[in-house]
């Protein structure tokens, strides 16, 4: 079965740009504190040494789909078998999400008759794991997405590039739902209008920063506290977004009354918004997603099925 890997040198590749973005930030003024050690994690020195994840699905035939190609639902239903590789000499914990039009929505696994919005599943080292995922949809869908988080339960507390560029790594794939090429037009969507446009050089695809001048990381956080939403376009066209918000790996509004933030940014800028993080009554993980070219997902077209993850935020109660 074809599968989509990816691997420590993908994070590595990363971390030059990242530290060109954190260097120029004292790091006292990062907000963090000793990490909580739930598993240990294994110096990184080369992807040869650390593996890689694969993923990807097939039809209830075995038949691959690729990404960015189309589903088709029997009875409002979707039927596909998740297949993940863990290449990685440790145990490791995984969660499964799947979001219809960017929204999450409840699903089956395997024989379970239980309606789940996150399956979290572990694996051994050098392990791969098939599981039937059976998704209900609207007849008016136009995209669903399925989404693997690594180490669900990991809290990072600290600012290490090596630990957050693995943990910020959103596995997706992206298709469209029952529709023919003929008819994958756009969507009407309503964009919400940034607090603050800019145009510095540090257009990161979706950040979270207290500092409209810095991309200046957040590692950790009490609820509540106003921070900033960046998302950013390197290229010379124009990205469209749709920017969702997890907390504890369940959806919840990016900023009130907007489940599913939607924004168009030109070239060589970054859009910034002002938004709360939401309370908790225990440490979460807090992470912001951007999908590009929302509605738009194409099997020719890379950028569109591609799924971009902020640093995660540990929220922490105030009391």
């Amino acid at each position: 079965m074809k599968k989509y890997y990816i691997s420590a040198l993908s994070v590595l590749v990363l971390l030059g740009v990242f530290y060109l973005f954190y260097a120029s930030s004292p790091l006292k003024e990062l907000s963090t504190s000793k990490i909580d050690v739930i598993e240990k994690e294994r110096e990184v020195t080369n992807a040869a040494d650390y593996g890689s994840v694969g993923y990807g699905l097939e039809n209830l035939k075995g038949k691959v789909i690729n990404e960015g190609s189309t589903l088709n639902s029997k009875d409002n239903e979707v039927l596909v078998v998740a297949s993940v590789d863990n290449d990685i000499d440790e145990d490791r914990k995984y969660a499964l999400l799947v979001f219809e039009d960017y929204k999450q929505v409840k699903f089956k696994v395997k024989n379970n008759e239980q309606d789940v919005n996150k399956y979290f599943f572990n694996m051994k080292p050098n392990s791969s794991i098939n599981f039937n995922v059976a998704v209900p949809i609207r007849s008016d869908s136009s995209e669903l997405t399925f989404v693997i988080v690594q180490k669900p339960e990991y809290k990072l507390k600290e600012l290490d590039l090596i630990k957050a560029g693995i943990l910020e790594q959103v596995l997706s794939m992206r298709y469209s739902i029952n529709k023919a090429d003929s008819e994958k037009d756009v969507k009407k969507v309503k964009e919400v209008k940034p607090n603050a446009i800019v145009k510095d050089g540090l257009n990161e695809n979706i950040s979270i920063t207290n500092s409209q001048e810095k991309l200046q990381s957040i590692m950790t956080e009490k609820e509540g506290k106003k921070l900033k939403l960046s998302a950013g376009n390197e290229t010379n066209d124009e990205i469209r977004y749709a920017i969702i918000a997890l907390k504890d790996w369940e959806q919840v509004p990016v900023l009130e009354n907007t489940e599913v933030l939607y924004t168009n940014v030109p070239p060589e800028t970054r859009h910034l918004f002002d938004f709360n993080l939401p309370d908790v009554e225990r440490e979460n993980n807090f992470q912001l997603i951007a999908f590009p070219f929302p509605y738009e997902v194409n099997a020719e077209n890379y950028e569109s099925q591609q799924t971009f993850g902020s640093f995660r935020v540990v929220i922490q109660n105030k009391e």
